[in-house]
């Protein structure tokens, strides 16, 4: 559980393996993956803004930029599918509860916003994923399977009239209001992920400036710092059981080991 100790005034402190190395790798490669998304998503929509008037395809730049975009999301379809997958195994600590919007997640998600907001209320510790960045996640991922869906309808229509891929995009996509409306959806979902991946960001390096749990180098390097009295009070709660019952107070005591008192200096 504990990779060793680092000793502050008054306090003890834990370095705790919070994730797995591929579950880091998964992390950043999606999020490159993003970012690399909305870079190219932003030329093949707008190619003017870049070069001015004229055709884009005219030094085959529109070719290169829409490659780029599928190999992103060649990348970000596949870093979805494997963490969806790890998350229903002990590598990953079973935690795909802790991304689900049940209404337990919800309850504790806005308990943590409100601590955040205000500076009060009760600010449990979790050693993986809270409730309030699980639910971000959740929102983050729901976002890409809607931009993958409208981004193969909007690219499938081009393809050989009377194929079964033509067929099914045409008229799927005729049946949300043609194509203008799913390049609509596209863009402003877009938008949803660039401002959520924001706040996500500013979360975490607010988090790790704040407290000591340091989330930032728990997804670069895979630990965390918790102080030794809170070891066994983490409100985590693992399995596939979506009802699970918390530990008792007794419980969570008798796993925390009491922090010796400091003797005044002289």
């Amino acid at each position: 559980m504990t990779a060793g100790a680092i000793r502050h005034p008054g306090e003890i402190y834990l370095v705790v393996r919070t994730r797995s190395i591929l579950a880091c790798v998964i992390h950043w490669v999606l999020f490159c993956s993003v970012v690399t998304l909305a870079v190219t998503g932003a030329y093949i929509a707008w190619p003017s803004y870049y070069f001015g008037k004229g055709e884009a395809y005219a030094t085959f730049t529109m070719a290169d930029i829409r490659y780029y975009h599928f190999l992103a999301a060649t990348f970000m379809m596949t870093s979805l599918l494997v963490r969806f997958y790890l998350a229903f195994t002990e590598s990953c600590h079973k935690d795909i509860k802790q991304f689900l919007p049940t209404p337990r997640n919800i309850k504790n998600a806005v308990q943590l916003a409100y601590h955040f907001a205000t500076g009060r209320g009760k600010h449990p510790h979790y050693r993986f994923v809270n409730p309030l960045g699980g639910l971000g996640i959740f929102l983050i991922s729901a976002s890409l399977f809607i931009m993958v869906c409208t981004g193969f309808l909007m690219y499938l229509p081009a393809e050989t009239p009377g194929t079964i891929w033509h067929s099914w995009a045409f008229s799927i996509a005729h049946s949300l209001g043609g194509l203008q409306i799913v390049r609509l959806i596209h863009h402003v979902v877009m938008y949803v992920i660039i401002a959520l991946v924001l706040i996500h960001v500013y979360m975490q390096i607010w988090k790790n400036s704040v407290y000591t749990e340091s989330d930032i180098s728990s997804i670069i390097a895979g630990y965390k710092l918790f102080p030794l009295r809170q070891i066994g009070h983490f409100a985590d709660y693992y399995g596939i059981k979506l009802r699970e019952k918390p530990p008792s107070t007794e419980e969570m005591d008798s796993a925390s080991e009491p922090v010796p008192a400091r003797e005044p200096p002289g």
